[in-house]
């Protein structure tokens, strides 16, 4: 059965002609909403990797951290072909100079075909994306710029300290230097309804990015979120709830658009809630078997978001 939706794996199959594996790497970036420089103490459901992965070893150089990680996934994967993937907190945060450092160190591996990198969109100056696009006229550049939401006020309750039209402007001026585009999205921030997720993927759907992300929002441990969770102020999606949701965003987003991810996963040891992601897999099952059951697909109602093919679930108060 054909999957009914655009996987970034296929992409990148499509692309190279083999599935090619991210390494991710911590370059030792901040945040401007953590350093002062526009606001203390980070989105306030990151924690402190900086939605790094769990298995990178910050305390190596880059260059040690891309060849371990190789090393790893090689082992794991009997993989050939690899992106230098800077995940944790911006990775465009810092002078031009100190950005071709890194990525120059990112690229130098005989396996590596490409970077991709994870920032911000207020950390998009002009001459940052040029150097972006010089990068990708001699490789591979996949550029991930998170929004989680396309409402101000949400992004100021999570102390993104940027705007919705930050993100479309970078976009737009990522789009004209030929550059791939991915974002990031998550479902159930505080305050936000279903109608508001939903507004979220159509005007993501309509911004000209090539790729999204969708998570749901996770409580992670350290993370300034963990207080209101823990005090009872920060509702948790149900997962079936969150089931329908993705399904109902799939169907929105164009039929062409690269689906990298609908399900964030974490640790017992790490994850406070919701629980029910310890196993992504299932959840990702019941996505699939949620399509099948309305004979549905990516796309299948793109253009046409105030159609809804069930009905909008409730969200915690």
């Amino acid at each position: 059965m054909a999957q009914p939706y655009r996987t970034f794996n296929s992409y990148l199959i499509e692309k190279f002609g083999a599935k090619v594996y991210r390494v991710p790497i911590d370059a030792g970036f901040d945040c401007p909403n953590r350093d002062g420089s526009k606001a203390f103490g980070g989105c306030t459901f990151c924690d402190e990797r900086g939605s790094g992965a769990p298995t990178i070893k910050n305390a190596l150089s880059v260059k040690q951290q891309l060849e371990t990680g190789i090393e790893r996934i090689r082992y794991r994967y009997k993989a050939g072909k690899f992106l230098a993937y800077f995940q944790a907190f911006t990775n465009t945060y810092a002078p031009e100079g100190v950005l071709r450092a890194l990525y120059d160190t990112g690229l130098d591996h005989p396996d590596v075909v490409g970077l991709c990198i994870g920032t911000r969109p207020d950390c998009l100056a002009d001459n940052v994306l040029d150097l972006l696009a010089d990068y990708n006229h001699k490789s591979f550049v996949w550029l991930e710029i998170g929004v989680q939401s396309v409402f101000n006020k949400t992004l100021e309750l999570i102390n993104r300290a940027h705007t919705a039209e930050d993100f479309f402007d970078a976009v737009k001026r990522a789009k004209a230097r030929g550059l791939t585009v991915a974002t990031h999205v998550i479902f159930g921030l505080p305050g936000e309804t279903y109608e508001q997720m939903m507004e979220t993927i159509r005007q993501v759907s309509d911004s000209g990015v090539d790729a999204i992300k969708i998570h749901q929002l996770c409580v992670y441990k350290g993370a300034p979120m963990e207080i209101d969770y823990r005090a009872g102020t920060l509702p948790i999606l149900e997962e079936d709830d969150y089931v329908r949701m993705v399904a109902d965003a799939i169907e929105m987003l164009p039929p062409e658009m690269i689906i990298m991810r609908l399900v964030a996963e974490g640790k017992k040891d790490e994850l406070l809630a919701p629980t029910w992601c310890y196993d992504k897999f299932q959840t990702m099952d019941k996505i699939n078997a949620e399509l099948a059951r309305r004979g549905s697909k990516q796309g299948s109602r793109y253009k046409n978001h105030l159609a809804t093919s069930c009905a909008a679930p409730t969200i915690p108060a």
